[in-house]
């Protein structure tokens, strides 16, 4: 203030040397001009003004440097000297005065610091001059300012404070009040009069905000710390950093000014709180004065104050306390590293693991700290968690492998649960650490040591796939690969959706592996190992991929593998139903095999298959003749194959089908003599009959049949057998074999009747054909036999066959009546003629009986010729030798008497028959009846016939 009073003076300065050659025209220039100098005092009071009076802290002056503002001072003083008579009015002349003695004291400042004459007395003498003069002046607080400055300079302490006291008591509100007071504490506090110091320091306090209110909290708390009153110290303490930081925990940011202070206030804090207790009495402090923002610091302060003098039982208890007050603060883990750092300086180990396991517990991931700190710079938590998760994991790590030894299970799951626990946290907060993948390959066994599969074979495969530049990441990735067979034993059969899952988990596993590391010696056998269980689970797409890329795989896998391998690959084309291909894979698994492996024979079946198969997808397109082709060829391609004999057979039967009967018959006869014993051999038989038949070749259908008769499961199949393979021997004109088909046909089945009477008529025709007439006459008697039982129940043909085998007879009776002639003695000969004739008419009407027209017309005309033939017989018999002419004509007269009679009978019939022509029947014995009538009624019956002049008559 005094250096800005000086520049002041020096502008002033120039304008008086002007003023001295226009005073009375500038007089108001003047008095304005001293107004300005009068408000440089009114500036703001800095907080060290009293202090830069001391010697101690006012820099030195040279002579060099103030030469030229010691000959202004004197100008000035002079000029203001020679002013002072020639103002009038009493105001500016005081404000002259005023003037004058300051620049009496910084002159006497100047001569003092520089040559080290006091000659500060010539300013104490204007101020006192100034105040007898004026002493009701309402700025003479400014002067009383001035003069205590003044003594304080020439350093009569008790004038000084006397001064300060006045000024206080006169001017209370002056706005050197707060400076004044300030300085009076500081005299006090110097003295030892601490309560004094306090209450001056409380009147500074109290006028509000100053550059003196830090200071004065400050040395308030100082004079209450001297009186032993440590909380009210402390609380001062508190107010001093609410105004030095108040936004800010870095101490390192308070200003340079507050600096010591700040230093030294956290020194008598602790030495306060250690007085009353430690954490108990920090605690209190804001539980009273409310939690601030630097709270952190004086924990801080305090706490290496403690560890300053190795109290570190204290030291842990405040940092304890502060964690347990504010568990969610950014500095709780930092408190909770300096535990563990302080156990271990003091040597305190048996402690120390324990606080690693809690700082980890409290402040690791997925802690409530964590929760709600996420947003904040962890880097500090980051840090320690880098030491200490995988120092406790290794421990216990350590320790499970040891139970696991000694067989302490319990003991063994809990450290590796606990193990895992903090590898597995490290990996969550350090996932691109180098440390990270081989904490991962730990986690994995940890996890796999305690069967949690899943997880465990995700640590592995992160281990193994995340982290490219991993010397092990191929020992990783395959120890995920393992543990998938652990894991699939545990997986449940009865829940098919996670079942599935899990193993569609385990083939990308494996997969992954042999695309990231196909060069590891490893990777052929996971690939078969892929390839397998893709063709367990019915992934017969992936399972042919796979195997191609196996059986492409450089170095080529093992012969055993390849084996496999095809034979996997041509079953996935069948189950594909890609049959072509699959023919084709089975013909290189087999031919990959050695002659001797058994494995061979199943291959051949279903080599065999995929040719049946191909064929029945032509079978399904209709393209049945190709289908054949491939059916034949199953046993081209497999010749053991049991699936040959179906094919051929198969193939037989869509020949017949398509009616090609020689290449069918060719092909049976083949499937006969190559498959003998073979249990469809018989099955054949009515094939080949349908065959032979269709081509015409009669015996060798009915061969066929006489097999089928063998081989009949009841008596209607060898019946109606029987029968076809008589009526075949027939039509192949083999007539011994049919009679005698036909013959244990009728000798065998007389049901039904009908067939029955086919069989005896065929034989009949045969037997006539062949010339043995006595047998065919006995089945011609079986005809009529079974007709006339029969009655009303024969049907139509029955009857005829009946009618027609009765005419035959009827005709063999009428031709051994013929051949009987009368001959003498006549009534012996006539006696048989009328035997025969007796018989030949019952022949005939018996015929007649059937109902048959063909053969009722025949056996009429047939019974009128009897008579008609008897008749003649009688006229054309011999005569008796020795007769006279007379006898004779008597003789002649007795015949024709006998004989008309049988004439008239045979009219008779002929007649009867003939009359069948009015019923529409004129058939050759009707005729033949006409015929006979015009013979014998030649006047009734031999007459022209009148057609077309009756008609016209009619018309």
């Amino acid at each position: 203030m005094m250096r800005g009073f000086i520049q002041s003076s020096r502008m002033y300065l120039h304008y008086c040397m002007y003023f001295k050659y226009c005073l009375v025209t500038t007089i108001a220039l003047f008095i304005s001009g001293c107004q300005m100098f009068q408000s440089e005092p009114a500036r703001v009071a800095d907080p060290a003004l009293l202090e830069s009076l001391r010697p101690a802290d006012i820099q030195p002056a040279t002579l060099n440097n103030y030469t030229q503002s010691d000959v202004d001072l004197e100008d000035v003083i002079a000029n203001y000297s020679e002013l002072l008579p020639l103002l009038e009015s009493p105001e500016d002349q005081l404000t002259v005065l005023h003037r004058l003695a300051d620049l009496k004291l910084l002159k006497g400042e100047e001569i003092m610091a520089e040559q080290a004459i006091d000659e500060l007395d010539i300013a104490i003498d204007a101020y006192k001059g100034l105040l007898q003069r004026y002493p009701d002046r309402e700025v003479n607080d400014r002067v009383y300012y001035q003069l205590a400055k003044t003594y304080d300079l020439k350093g009569e302490v008790d004038n000084y404070l006397s001064t300060l006291t006045i000024l206080v008591g006169t001017f209370p509100k002056s706005k050197y009040t707060a400076e004044a007071q300030f300085r009076r504490g500081e005299i006090l506090f110097s003295a030892e009069d601490y309560v004094g110091a306090e209450q001056a320091f409380e009147a500074t306090v109290a006028v509000g905000n100053s550059s003196f209110l830090a200071n004065a909290h400050y040395m308030k708390g100082w004079s209450e710390f001297k009186q032993t009153r440590y909380n009210d110290a402390l609380l001062s303490f508190v107010d001093v950093l609410d105004l030095v930081m108040p936004d800010s925990l870095k101490v390192g940011e308070v200003e340079q000014r507050s600096q010591t202070m700040v230093e030294d206030l956290f020194r008598v804090m602790g030495l306060s709180l250690s007085y009353l207790g430690g954490a108990d009495a920090l605690e209190n402090l804001f539980n009273v004065a409310g939690h601030r923002s630097y709270e952190i610091v004086v924990y801080d302060r305090y706490s290496d104050l403690l560890i300053s003098k190795e109290q570190y039982s204290d030291a842990l208890s405040v940092y304890r306390r502060f964690i347990t007050l504010h568990p969610l603060n950014l500095n709780a883990p930092r408190y909770q590293a300096n535990i563990i750092g302080t156990l271990e300086k003091a040597g305190f180990k048996a402690e120390i693991f324990e606080e690693k396991v809690r700082f980890v517990d409290v402040y690791g991931i997925g802690s409530a700290f964590w929760l709600v700190n996420k947003d904040q710079d962890l880097e500090p938590v980051f840090t320690e968690l880098k030491i200490l998760l995988p120092e406790l994991a290794d421990r216990h790590y350590v320790l499970a492998q040891r139970a696991e030894k000694q067989n302490q299970k319990q003991a063994r799951a809990s450290n590796y649960r606990k193990a895992a626990r903090y590898y597995g946290d490290f990996v969550v907060a350090f996932p691109s650490e180098r440390q990270t993948p081989e904490t991962l390959m730990l986690l994995g066994e940890c996890r796999l040591a305690l069967e949690n599969w899943a997880s465990a074979i995700y640590a592995f495969e992160a281990a193994g796939y995340y982290f490219p530049s991993y010397d092990k990441a191929n020992e990783a990735a395959y120890a995920s690969i393992l543990a998938y067979n652990g894991f699939s034993r545990s997986w449940d059969a009865n829940n098919p959706r996670v079942l599935t899952a899990n193993k569609d988990l385990r083939q990308k596993s494996r997969l992954r592996f042999v695309d990231e590391f196909s060069t590891d010696r490893r990777a052929d056998d996971v690939l078969y190992s892929a390839t397998q269980d893709a063709f367990a689970e019915q992934d017969y797409v992936q399972s042919i991929e796979l195997t191609e890329r196996l059986l492409d795989w450089q170095p080529s896998p093992s012969n055993k593998v390849l084996a496999e391998t095809r034979i996997i690959k041509a079953h996935s084309l069948y189950a594909l139903k890609d049959y072509k291909y699959a023919e084709l894979a089975y013909v290189a698994a087999i031919n990959g095999l050695p002659r001797s492996d058994q494995r061979r024979i199943a291959l051949n079946e279903n080599l065999a298959a995929s040719v049946y198969r191909q064929a029945e997808l032509l079978l399904g397109a209709g393209e049945t003749l190709a289908a054949i082709d491939e059916l034949l060829r199953v046993g081209v391609a497999s010749p053991s194959s049991t699936l040959r004999t179906n094919a051929e057979y198969d193939a037989i039967a869509y020949l017949i089908e398509l009616k090609k009967w020689p290449r069918a018959i060719t092909e049976m006869r083949t499937f006969r003599s190559r498959y003998p014993q073979h249990a469809l051999i018989d099955t054949l038989v009515p094939k080949m009959a349908l065959a032979y038949r269709e081509t015409r070749q009669w015996e060798l259908a009915a061969d066929e049949l006489k097999t089928m008769i063998l081989l009949a499961k009841t008596d209607q199949e060898k019946q109606d057998t029987l029968y076809i393979a008589a009526e075949l021997y027939d039509r192949a004109d083999n007539k011994a074999k049919a009679i005698s088909n036909y013959r244990s046909y009728a000798n065998t089945y007389p049901n039904p009747p009908s067939e029955y009477m086919e069989a005896a008529n065929r034989l009949a025709e045969l037997y006539d054909e062949t010339g043995d007439q006595i047998k065919r006459r006995f089945w011609l008697a079986k005809q009529m036999k079974t007709v006339d039982a029969l009655g009303s129940d024969a049907d139509q043909r029955m009857v005829y066959l009946a009618a027609s085998a009765s005419a035959v007879l009827a005709n063999d009776a009428f031709t051994r009546y013929a051949r009987i002639k009368l001959k003498l003695p006549l009534n012996e000969s006539m006696a048989k003629k009328t035997i025969a004739l007796e018989r030949a008419m019952q022949a005939y009407q018996k015929t007649a009986s059937y109902g048959i027209s063909s053969f009722s017309t025949e056996a009429g005309y047939r019974m009128a010729d009897i008579y008609v033939q008897l008749s003649q017989d009688l006229m054309n018999s011999d005569r008796p030798k020795g007769l006279n002419e007379l006898e004779l004509e008597q003789y002649e007269i007795l015949l024709e008497e006998q004989a008309f009679p049988f004439e008239d009978s045979a009219i008779d019939i002929h007649e009867q028959n003939a009359s069948r022509s009015w019923n529409g029947i004129y058939d050759d014995w009707v005729k033949e009846s006409f015929a006979s009538l015009r013979k014998l009624l030649p006047g009734r019956y031999d007459k022209p016939e009148l057609t077309g002049g009756l008609v016209d008559a009619l018309q």
